[in-house]
């Protein structure tokens, strides 16, 4: 029984920063929950501790974090964890399962890429576990073999989302210069012989070596721009589609942005008018507060004149009726008085001044009254219109209040939208430029198969062994009670399935998943039934996708009972390990399970994500 893997735990550490863990067990492990919780995030870390290229995203929960470790067990009993640093580099193997960097423990040190002669590579002590070290497969079709690599065997154990719905058959990533390469690898799998005993076919004396050199460019020219894109090469129609999709959404969210921004300016200048208008009202009405104090201690002066003149006059009065006695104001003798000439002593002078003087008085004091009265009528005015000001402004900034965050997350949604174009773009020119090479290379090609002419060798792989292994995928259907699952052939001309008479990759993304996910279980159980080698474990991201975004009714699977099948059928294995990584709540049982874990995504309810809420 060839040994396999197991799983135990990822982990992240950084320096005063809480661990981020996650365990496994055999059998069947789920991962379900919210978006952008660090689900997905879970696989590529998996798939960076197994020797990938691909760094580890820049998320800014990551942040701090600076040590992977993955612990893995044997089938046999062995236990290592294996350390890596989050910038990428090589790896470090310890004895016994490690959540952080042991002090007592040696430190083996492993290469992250296989080198041919070399056994110092982290694929090299993983293909030695499993039994597959040391093997070669077929480069191209000239029978040229290259060393078999770990890299080449995780394509079927580890899945993306992006590969799972893929149109594709499982064995290729879309590099047109690897297609030999992984063919020969799943031909490994399922017959346990390499291409070692093929003889690479002797080359004619007059190949053209300028030609043969242009192919190892372009080869390695396109090797480095296919690792430019983000997972499996992608169909053009797939990009295009995928463009075509973003300018609708960004048309559509352009004019909703606008309209959102309309709503908001509209609200924000009737609000500035308002609190202009509010600011100028207040102002006015201190100012008419001021004023109606200063007026009503002029008011009091008025007054207080009217009385000094009244005085005078009713005196004036009086001393015109005494009889003749000496002068209050000059102090002549009656004797000496000139009565009928003008002087200071003058009553009926003086009385006849102070009635004009007060008639004045009284004149500036009715004035007086009716700026008063104007300037209350005014303040009165104010007083209505400052409060419902205010009333109008609270509804306004109430208004704008729900708007604001609505408002920024649209123009985030925007253009997060609007980079996503141009990543596809970059693409869409990448994928131009990578089919121009292609091109050239294949000329190329063409002229030095023409030069070489001899005969090339083919990939010996017996019908009896594929018909079988369609036969084991057929029964996975079946017991998934996926509908249209009746009769399961593999077609070696496209390398992928035909399921009840149609092509796996011609199905919508649900169902390409689904079928995916049986392809690479079936693979599994087919190695676990003929004893041949296999890593043991799957990770698989959003096999259930047609639970989630069906493509129509073809594609829609959730009026089936496919997923609670699923679920009950990865529940019995035990001698084999599984990673399912969906969005979709599992049923019941598989929630209750030991090996079940949710991401909620609530900062208040359970663990958020992969990384611990700060």
């Amino acid at each position: 029984m060839p040994t396999r893997l197991i799983l135990r735990h990822l982990c992240f550490t950084g320096p005063d920063q809480p661990p981020a863990i996650l365990t496994f067990e055999r059998g069947l492990n789920v991962l379900y929950g919210a978006s952008d919780t660090g689900k997905s995030f879970v696989l590529e870390a998996i798939d960076f501790m197994l020797g990938g290229k691909k760094p580890l995203r820049d998320i800014k929960e990551r942040i701090g974090y600076d040590k992977v470790f993955l612990g893995i067990e044997t089938t046999d009993g062995s236990i290592f964890t294996l350390y890596r640093s989050t910038s990428g580099g090589s790896f470090y193997l310890f004895e016994g399962l490690h959540q952080s960097f042991p002090q007592d423990v040696e430190a083996l040190s492993l290469a992250p890429q296989h080198k041919k002669g070399k056994d110092d590579s982290l694929s090299s002590f993983l293909l030695e576990i499993v039994g597959l070290n040391g093997k070669k497969i077929r480069k191209n079709n000239k029978g040229i073999n290259q060393q078999f690599t770990f890299r080449n065997l995780a394509r079927f154990c580890v899945v993306a989302e992006g590969a799972i719905q893929d149109q594709r058959s499982p064995i290729e990533s879309g590099q047109a210069i690897s297609e030999t390469a992984e063919y020969s690898a799943f031909k490994l799998l399922l017959t346990g012989l390499d291409d070692s005993a093929i003889i690479p076919a002797q080359k004619n004396s007059t190949l053209s070596q300028s030609q043969a050199g242009k192919l190892e460019i372009l080869d390695e020219i396109l090797s480095n721009l296919k690792e430019k894109f983000s997972g499996a090469l992608p169909a053009a129609e797939e990009l295009d589609e995928a463009l075509a999709k973003h300018e609708s959404m960004i048309a559509i969210e352009f004019q909703n942005l606008q309209s959102s921004e309309s709503e908001y300016q509209i609200l924000v200048s009737r609000r500035d008018s308002l609190r202009f208008k509010l600011q100028n009202g207040v102002e006015r009405r201190g100012e008419i507060q001021d004023l109606h104090t200063r007026f009503a201690l002029l008011d009091q002066h008025y007054q207080s004149d009217l009385s000094r003149l009244a005085s005078i006059r009713e005196a004036g009065s009086l001393m015109a009726v005494l009889p003749e006695h000496t002068c209050s104001l000059c102090g002549a003798e009656p004797k000496d008085q000139h009565k009928k000439s003008d002087c200071d002593g003058n009553i009926e002078a003086v009385v006849s001044a102070s009635d004009a003087e007060s008639a004045k008085i009284l004149l500036l004091r009715r004035e007086l009254n009716d700026t008063i009265a104007q300037l209350k009528q005014e303040a009165d005015g104010f007083d209505h219109l400052i409060p419902n000001l205010r009333g109008e402004l609270a509804t306004i900034e109430e208004q704008i209040k729900p708007l604001r965050p609505a408002l920024i997350e649209r123009r985030i949604y925007y253009a997060n939208l609007v980079d996503g174009r141009a990543a596809i773009r970059n693409e869409l020119a990448l994928y131009d430029q990578l089919v121009e090479l292609q091109t050239r290379r294949s000329k190329i090609q063409v002229l030095l198969e023409a030069e070489g002419n001899t005969s090339q060798p083919t990939t010996d792989f017996p019908i009896s062994v594929l018909d079988e292994f369609a036969q084991q995928i057929e029964r996975v259907l079946k017991a998934w009670h996926l509908p249209g699952a009746e009769r399961v052939q593999f077609n070696e001309t496209d390398r992928d399935l035909i399921i009840d008479g149609s092509r796996r990759g011609s199905h919508g993304k649900g169902m390409r998943s689904i079928t995916h996910a049986a392809f690479t279980i079936g693979l599994l159980e087919y190695c676990k039934s003929k004893n041949l080698p296999h890593p043991g474990f799957i990770v698989l991201d959003s096999p259930l996708l047609a639970y989630r975004q069906p493509e129509g009714d073809e594609d829609d699977l959730r009026g089936t009972d496919v997923q609670d099948r699923f679920y009950e059928y990865l529940a019995q294995w035990e001698d084999a390990q599984v990673l399912i990584i969906e969005n979709v709540t599992p049923p019941d049982a598989v929630q209750k399970s030991p090996t079940t874990q949710i991401f909620t995504g609530n900062h208040n309810l359970g663990r958020y994500g992969f990384f611990p809420d700060l």
